[in-house]
């Protein structure tokens, strides 16, 4: 059986679950023939419980391991001679692989550290080197404000490995433009997100059986509490906290009850210091689940509303219908509200935000949530009107 190859998705985080199981469910549609595998080493170290009720493989870090070998004949001789069983564990799966493609949400540009740019292009070196045709599906990119000798190699090796991708699908114009501008590529298209144009899966593409999925019970008049600890990084700690806390109260004000739950898995500690906050009021409820990527759309649709600052939770909202108040921190937020039409909900962390600003939108959100949730179905039956999925070839040659 030949391979497929999934990077930049995973499970831990409800964007790269769902971007993960879409990505299966597609390439499982197309080619029923192939074995799939996810690059992802914390993927990888989990039980064998977790991981054999799913569909497709796991692979582990030691590709990134590899990387700079690729280029330097010196280095490959050593890593066939130290590392010989780990190295021929990689290059009998990536020797024997059709296709890669690449689903990070957000993983390039000088936003991030150093490690984080290097691990991303690292997962490229093996597709170019072992020709193994490679597709970047729809993300964010940039800035490109690298320095010194760093900004300049990393710059040069991004051009030459996203120049070997067939095509390179950048999620809003502003990555579009960072791409064919400042790296000179002329591989790139402008998508939509992967989730949000994507209209439904088979579970039974994903779960080898159907699993039970748990949602429990939401009030009728409630509003969803989605934190992302990235926000107190990029905005400031208290300030994050205070914001949400603001959120909160004006939303209780108003009579409605507060269900705080978490999109990522690092999130939850956050998750429970907001609950702590209002640890004496019952209509503050602290959802404490792990919850799957299915699982998490099927609750968000059952609030009035969101105040959300994981992008995919938006998303998730979104092909629900459920409008939401934004608490966020890059570009990704504002084209995602202006292709809606939300633009007005939209809050950028990095900005002073005072509490009468955060009344005023909620208010507003309050009082047009009807116009706004018709507003979204009819925007979201135009979005998902193409599949991104069909930009990749009808069928898979053997190299």
């Amino acid at each position: 059986m030949r391979n497929i190859i999934i990077t930049g998705g995973g499970l831990t985080n409800k964007g790269a679950q769902a971007m993960t199981f879409i990505a299966v469910y597609e390439l499982k549609k197309r080619y029923p023939h192939h074995r799939i595998y996810v690059l992802s080493e914390e993927d990888k170290q989990r039980s064998d419980n977790e991981k054999n009720i799913y569909l497709f493989d796991f692979i582990g870090w030691y590709p990134q391991k590899f990387a700079k070998c690729q280029g330097n004949p010196v280095l490959k001789l050593l890593c066939t001679l130290v590392h010989r069983k780990e190295y021929s564990e990689f290059l009998k799966i990536y020797k024997n692989c059709d296709l890669m493609i690449d689903i990070s949400g957000y993983a390039f540009g000088s936003n991030w550290g150093r490690s984080i740019n290097t691990a991303y292009l690292d997962n490229f070196e093996f597709a170019k080197a072992l020709n193994i045709p490679l597709y970047i599906m729809p993300q964010t990119f940039g800035p490109f404000d690298f320095n010194g000798k760093y900004g300049y190699e990393i710059v040069e090796r991004a051009k030459s490995l996203f120049s070997y991708a067939k095509v390179v699908c950048a999620r809003e114009k502003e990555s579009f433009d960072l791409l064919t501008n400042k790296l000179n590529l002329n591989n790139v298209i402008l998508s939509n997100d992967l989730v949000l144009c994507n209209k439904s899966i088979d579970v039974l593409s994903v779960y080898k059986k159907k699993p039970i999925f748990y949602c429990p019970e939401i009030c009728a008049q409630s509003v969803g509490i989605i934190p992302n600890n990235r926000n107190s990084s990029v905005g400031g700690d208290e300030k994050s906290k205070a914001l949400y806390k603001d959120c909160i109260n004006i939303c209780l004000s108003r009579g409605y009850t507060i269900y705080i739950l978490s999109h990522s898995s690092v999130d939850f500690e956050l998750c429970q210091e907001l609950k702590r906050e209002f640890s004496d009021n019952r209509n503050v409820i602290l959802l404490e689940n792990e919850f799957s990527c299915l699982e998490f759309n099927d609750i968000v649709g059952k609030f009035s509303f969101l105040i959300a600052s994981r992008f995919h939770s938006i998303v998730h909202a979104y092909k629900n219908h459920v409008p939401c108040v934004v608490l966020g921190w890059a570009e990704k937020y504002r084209e995602l509200l202006s292709l809606f039409g939300q633009g007005q909900f939209m809050f950028d962390i990095r900005d002073n935000i005072n509490s009468e600003d955060l009344n005023n939108v909620i208010d507003h959100m309050i009082n047009s949530t009807g116009n706004e949730k018709e507003k979204l179905a009819r925007i979201l039956t135009k979005v998902q009107e193409n599949n991104i999925f069909d930009i990749l070839p009808a069928t898979l040659e053997k190299k």
